[in-house]
């Protein structure tokens, strides 16, 4: 058997953290042991969080906090904590059975640190509860956290697995236990690091996933092992034809990152969160997923030569790949990073403009400059050659049968997305190509919304007054004014918060002061936040982009429960809380009922309950 090349032995590396039977190597030791056996370093790059946790060791002094490191699966904890080993110690983690005792010297004395990298292999159940030997660790955790000593602790440990971990204590569990769970979960809860002086809590599902991307597209991309496509272009898996050398172009141009960037921002907007494990499974994909592979995913060796003799590079093609077309559905479904981008239907959503340019624009004159701009442009032959054929036999009526008819939508869908992926800003805004997803506001929501809060500004009134219109038409049922200055706050004949609500319980006026309705900053990489404010208190809640999504549209005369049940539900609930909140009730006294008028404005009329 010849001796792999570096290229290749570069490719099985990534190829290991994409979506394949033997990905137990996405785990960090795994893949420790895959990148020391190929000679070839593993994908890497300062995480966000490393400062957080390092500072909590610091060796000049020796003054020590005990760290419990949470988050989802795949944030990066086991590879944090083997990184802070090497960092105290200077040899590589060796991690048995989940648990890691190392010894530090110090200015202040010797220390002594104790790492529980995988709870699930450490934690043992006695009749439902942990043992008598876990329950004693997590005492000197929680003397070590609460009194003095010089034994640490880092417990690395999923956000479900955390609370599970507490709710399997025994009955008679010591009460510093307890106190330790008290505390975690407070500062889970409120988003906070630091209970006292020798306790932190580092949750890395707080680092926005736009960061994320940033630093993953830059580990896969800026590696010196790429000049396989130059040194080794004789091997067909590196041939300037296939399907990685393809991927890899595009991967790299500007179109294309900007777009994932933006699909990593819209994960934050969306309460989504994309961990490194998925965001580095789906660009290992994009590369090297190929329907016809084992496993869809491209390896080297013998398989390859059979593909690119095939010639079907393009059923590769990274728009395809980047949405997991290569993978089964069961597959797919198994990735929260391929459930997220399902969400946004990108390719689904038809459009007028687009469509009569993948449909004439080839054939009318009129339409061709653009056609060939947007559509005919495919610089890494990309695009499926037999797309023309299919579309041709649709316009002639050849079309006749459900599955071919499934089969050209799918084929336009693609379509789609190859134009979402490739265009460039100025065609993106031109077209409206946020149309081809389900967010048809998605620009106006993170440019003219989200970015000016970042920098410290308020929105443009006109979107102000959109949301309070659709504010408006949800909580009152009624066809209010598309463009309202004012929020209704209501409630219906039998005193509840009824779909149709015409009595008004208090008037939210945008340009009062302070102002009635505002957009705020919550936190970097989250969702702004609404106020409503009256009766001399405030509501809030996340504007999330599904929730600007369907203020929009409602707004712009969709009828909320037709249009969404699930996002009419929500506001529902919205609106009693924020009636809970802001205490407003009817008065036993009077009532004002609102009838509406032309252009959706109101007239109040009052009924009086008691006379005087």
């Amino acid at each position: 058997m010849a001796a792999r090349t570096r290229g290749e032995k570069w490719i099985r590396l990534l190829r290991a953290y994409g979506p394949v039977a033997d990905n137990e190597a996405m785990q960090a030791e795994h893949v420790d042991k895959l990148s020391y056996s190929l000679g070839i370093p593993k994908l890497a790059f300062g995480h966000p969080a490393r400062k957080l946790l390092f500072d909590c060791f610091p060796l000049a002094t020796g003054a020590f906090r005990n760290v419990v490191l949470t988050g989802t699966a795949g944030e990066g904890k086991t590879s944090l904590c083997f990184e802070l080993v090497f960092h105290l110690t200077g040899n590589r983690a060796q991690g048995i059975n989940g648990v890691e005792e190392v010894r530090v010297e110090t200015p202040a004395g010797p220390r002594t640190l104790t790492l529980i990298y995988d709870v699930t292999a450490w934690r043992k159940r006695t009749d439902g509860h942990i043992s008598e030997d876990d329950v004693a660790l997590l005492e000197r955790m929680a003397r070590s956290s609460f009194e003095m000593g010089d034994n640490y602790f880092v417990l690395a440990v999923n956000d479900g697995q955390m609370h599970e971990l507490f709710r399997a204590l025994p009955p008679d569990a010591p009460e510093l236990v307890r106190r330790l769970q008290s505390s975690l979960i407070d500062l889970h809860t409120r988003h906070e690091c630091d209970s006292g002086k020798r306790l932190r809590l580092v949750n890395l599902s707080m680092v926005p996933c736009e960061r994320i991307m940033e630093l993953c597209l830059a580990a896969v991309l800026d590696r010196p092992e790429w000049a396989c496509f130059q040194e080794e272009a004789g091997n067909p898996l590196f041939s300037p034809s296939f399907s990685l050398a393809r991927n890899f172009r595009t991967l790299n141009t500007p179109e294309a990152r900007t777009k994932l960037m933006t699909l990593a921002r819209i994960a934050d907007m969306t309460g989504h969160h994309l961990p490194i494990r998925g965001v580095l499974c789906m660009l290992s994909n994009a590369l090297l997923g190929h329907p016809d592979a084992k496993d869809r995913v491209l390896r080297p060796g013998a398989e390859v030569n059979a593909l690119a003799k095939a010639g079907s590079a393009h059923k590769a093609a990274f728009h395809r790949n980047l949405f997991g077309e290569n993978l089964t559905a069961t597959s797919r479904r198994k990735r929260e990073i391929y459930r997220f981008l399902s969400m946004l239907h990108i390719g689904e959503e038809t459009t007028n403009d687009l469509d009569e340019l993948f449909v004439f624009g080839s054939r009318d004159e009129d339409l061709r400059p653009e056609y060939d701009e947007l559509i005919a442009a495919d610089p890494y032959q990309q695009r499926n050659p037999d797309f023309e054929t299919v579309l041709r036999r649709y316009i002639r009526g050849d079309i006749n049968t459900d599955d071919e008819t499934r089969m050209f939508l799918s084929e336009l869908s693609v379509e789609r997305r190859r134009i979402f992926v490739q265009a460039s800003a100025a065609q993106f805004h031109k077209y409206s190509l946020w149309k081809t997803t389900v967010f048809h506001h998605a620009r106006e929501f993170l440019d003219e919304v989200v970015a000016p809060i970042e920098a410290g500004k308020a929105p443009a009134r006109l979107h102000l007054r959109k949301l309070a219109s659709g504010l408006n038409r949800i909580w009152t049922g009624l066809l209010l004014s598309d463009h309202a200055n004012e929020v209704y706050l209501t409630t219906g004949l039998d005193l509840t918060t009824s779909a149709i609500s015409d009595i008004l319980l208090s008037q939210i006026e945008l340009d009062s002061e302070p102002a009635g309705l505002e957009v705020v900053r919550k936190e970097v990489g989250s969702a702004p936040e609404v106020v409503l404010r009256a009766n001399g208190r405030e509501f809030r809640f996340a504007l999330t982009l599904p929730r600007f999504e369907f203020l929009c549209r409602v707004a712009d005369g969709a009828m909320p429960s037709s249009f969404s049940r699930d996002s009419c539900a929500d506001f529902m609930s919205l609106k009693q809380r924020c009636l809970r909140d802001l205490k407003l009730r009817a008065s036993t006294r009077s009532l004002q009922l609102i009838d509406v008028h032309g252009g959706g404005t109101i007239q109040r009329l009052p009924i009086h309950l008691v006379e005087q």
